[in-house]
């Protein structure tokens, strides 16, 4: 995949992929990253996706690339009509740049699993109600964007391991029972091997849709295997069904065929991400 070196607009460099993917993205570009509460980065510029516009960031430097990565999705309003205005104005601004979308598994309603870029999105969420409406302003507004979709992300982000794995093991190790649902698919995927296909969608010139995840698996998969490579005992893991009236999709995995082509990225397994990565600076 061709690259080249980009001064890129990161909204969204304190979060767990943020971090990771600032890191992954200064290697071979000049990143403006952002942040709403505190900076993380030096140079970080203060950007609040609710109150401020991004045309004053963009004026300020040389940027070639917006990188949207911070997840606004999970909105803390309940008003659609405010969200929706708030994520127009935002790509409106970016429009005339490239226009990187982090978006995310949840714009599908888990009815099959195994979705290919080309599926259409069935949200059954709020959640993914709100990606389905950013995804929609990115394509009709952008002519030059990429729309990554993520699942699952774990691992270690500058050496700080995700908080999902981080409170299984806390329980576990203060004895108490979990319970994961054999029956919720996810694809999850490392998140500095994630970082590393965004990174290179980012300097592509490739405009579409594309899945960065890794091997479907269940819920109580992924628990079972990360805490064996974590060396957490995982006897009082226990697998378990989804009520028949769950609000959550029951299968949202990813094909990849399409990040593998572009990418040649090979997803790692979760134990050997885990073992591979432990303390790893990034």
């Amino acid at each position: 995949m061709k690259q080249q070196q980009q001064g890129i607009l990161l909204i969204g460099s304190t979060g767990y992929l943020g971090r990771t993917l600032t890191k992954h993205l200064q290697r071979a570009n000049h990143v403006i990253p952002t942040h709403r509460t505190k900076a993380r980065f030096d140079g970080s510029q203060h950007y609040d996706f609710w109150t401020d516009d991004v045309q004053a960031l963009i004026q300020q430097y040389q940027i070639d690339t917006i990188v949207v990565a911070a997840n606004m999705a999970y909105s803390p309003t309940s008003d659609f009509a405010l969200f929706q205005q708030r994520v127009k104005q935002l790509i409106q601004g970016c429009q005339q740049y490239r226009v990187i979308y982090i978006s995310s598994d949840g714009i599908f309603g888990g009815e099959k699993g195994n979705y290919i870029e080309s599926d259409i999105p069935t949200p059954i969420t709020p959640y993914g109600r709100n990606l389905q409406y950013f995804e929609q302003m990115v394509q009709s507004l952008c002519s030059n964007y990429c729309i990554i979709r993520p699942s699952y992300l774990y691992g270690y982000s500058l050496s700080q391991l995700d908080p999902r794995l981080t409170a299984a093991q806390t329980r576990l190790l203060a004895g108490e029972r979990l319970t994961y649902f054999a029956d919720m698919i996810k694809s999850p995927m490392e998140v500095n091997q994630a970082a590393e296909a965004i990174t290179l969608l980012t300097c592509s010139q490739y405009v579409g849709i594309v899945h960065v995840a890794g091997k479907a698996m269940s819920i109580y998969d992924f628990y079972r295997e990360a805490m064996n490579s974590l060396k957490i005992p995982s006897t009082r893991l226990y697998p378990a069904q989804m009520p028949a009236n769950s609000p959550h999709p029951r299968n949202t995995s990813l094909d990849i065929n399409l990040m593998k082509k572009l990418t040649k990225i090979v997803p790692l397994s979760v134990y050997v991400a885990l073992a591979q990565t432990e303390g790893s600076a990034l």
